[in-house]
């Protein structure tokens, strides 16, 4: 008896490592690795391991976070490859990793290479570095040459455009003149509000595989119930993306340390992705931020894999599912922010010019200038939607958005989700100053210290010298309305 079970395990375990690969036919899962943002000494394993693991489509290698034109770029696996550097360069020579990479892909699973991310400095100036940088790619990490290649001889099967700051200047000419290389697969990360700051104009522009769309940290979050925005980007890949077969991949946190806001658990992502994946033909799977955190959240990893791979089988997804392809955009205004204007009632289905325009209704609830016509949406409970403006900064460098994310009882929490729209990041130190209400007293942060004197907030921010953040506050409002901050007294330093 104790001899079957023993057997039976053992076969489980083989069938299942045996399952875990990548279709191109039907759905996957994604997994970032690289960061350790669980931020534990044993909290990520090696990449091997999750290869092996039987739950795993797809691994995302992160990041390539500075591009260094005229030079070699930097990239940063924080403990997974440390300290060996390529002589006189800021170059990781990462041998096991490599070593690693080939194993994943002898047992079918896909090895991207995801460069940006929130810390780092990245971006061109021009299409022709774009394309110079594509060579440079093609050189170090795809099936180029070169004395300084990071990972040995292993080739990647392709990129994933995780551009949280910057402009989207030169992306397009880089997508393009890297297809023109090779097949890889290529996709981008987008936040969920639509049409991205950053990259809404790149992804308009050339046609990928995926999009990586970032549904946490915005108000229209896997979590956020109705203001949850998937549809929003079905219709995009439908009707606007130049590669009318690219999948759309629910991204999400693979805990609720993982991000500031917009965790689901497994118990609620379960229905989710089943609703998503009998909805619309876009869905691609889910992926997730990071491998170390799923796997340190009590079995979220492979509950998840189940629950994917589970929903697109009943679904006989295989049979109607479009596959992804072997396929191979430029300035958008900036993400809207928080102000206390009000609106006036838009209904649903009249007419708009704005493309993407979002702003609040008189009765609480969102709309959205969808295609020549606003589609409205109620707020999930505990959530304001606050009327948008144009970026709160003066000089234009910095796309932020402030949203609530809870009220009640007088308390509520809020995110500032902040990206620098310059090729400059970030620096270590850095300020928000902005104007509130009369009854709003802001008290606590993440990341740094409040200020308030009177409604002038001053937050005075230590970090990392980055392209993006996102910043979560508390405090109190002594009336039964929250009022935005005033979006012309925003200022970035």
């Amino acid at each position: 008896m104790i001899s079957c079970n023993i057997l039976g395990i053992t076969i489980a375990a083989f069938i299942t490592s045996t399952l875990a690969a990548y279709s191109s036919n039907g759905v996957n899962v994604m997994y970032y690795w690289g960061q350790n943002s669980a931020g534990g000494s044993n909290t990520q394993g090696s990449l091997v391991s999750y290869c092996q693991s039987g739950q795993v489509d797809v691994i995302i290698l992160s990041f390539l976070n500075k591009f260094n034109m005229g030079g070699l770029p930097e990239i940063n696996l924080a403990s997974a490859c440390e300290q060996t550097f390529f002589p006189n360069t800021n170059l990781l020579h990462c041998p096991t990793v490599g070593s690693d990479i080939k194993t994943c892909q002898s047992n079918g699973v896909k090895v991207l290479l995801s460069l940006g991310g929130a810390a780092g400095s990245y971006g061109f100036s021009s299409d022709s570095e774009g394309q110079t940088f594509a060579e440079t790619i093609w050189n170090l990490f795809g099936g180029g040459t070169s004395d300084t290649r990071p990972f040995d001889d292993a080739v990647i099967d392709g990129i994933d455009l995780d551009i949280e700051g910057g402009s989207s200047t030169g992306y397009a000419a880089f997508v393009t003149a890297l297809r023109s290389k090779g097949h890889f697969l290529i996709g981008a990360a987008p936040q969920c509000p639509f049409p991205d700051a950053i990259l809404g104009s790149v992804i308009d522009a050339v046609g990928l595989d995926f999009v990586n769309v970032q549904f946490y940290n915005n108000v229209c979050s896997v979590a956020s119930g109705s203001s949850f925005n998937f549809d929003v980007w079905n219709d995009w890949a439908k009707n606007k993306s130049p590669n009318k077969n690219i999948k759309v991949m629910l991204t999400v946190p693979g805990s609720s340390t993982a991000a500031g806001s917009g965790y689901a658990s497994i118990a609620e992502l379960g229905p989710i992705v089943s609703s998503v994946i009998s909805q619309y033909s876009s869905f691609g799977g889910v992926s997730v931020w990071d491998a170390s955190q799923a796997w340190n959240n009590n079995g979220f990893h492979s509950e998840l894999y189940s629950i994917v791979h589970g929903s697109s089988a009943a679904l006989g997804q295989a049979a109607r599912k479009t596959p992804f392809p072997n396929t191979s955009s430029i300035t958008t205004t900036s993400l809207a922010t928080a102000s206390s204007a009000l609106f006036p009632l838009l209904y649903a289905g009249r007419s708009c010019s704005s493309q993407s325009k979002v702003s609040c209704t008189s009765t609480g609830s969102y709309t959205i200038c969808n295609y020549g016509k606003w589609v409205t949406a109620p707020c999930p409970p505990g959530v304001i939607c606050l009327s948008s403006a144009q970026s709160n900064n003066t000089d234009l460098t910095v796309s932020a958005q402030f949203f609530i994310t809870s009220f009640a009882g007088g308390s509520f929490k809020a995110i500032i989700n902040a990206r620098r729209t310059t090729l400059t990041p970030f620096e270590k130190m850095k300020t928000i100053e902005f104007t509130v209400p009369d009854h709003v007293r802001l008290s606590q942060c993440n990341l740094g210290k409040i200020e308030q004197v009177g409604r002038s907030v001053r937050i005075r921010l230590k970090d990392h010298p980055n392209m993006a953040f996102v910043l979560n506050l508390s405090g109190n409002v002594s009336s039964d309305a929250f009022v935005a901050p005033d979006p012309s007294s925003w200022r970035f330093s």
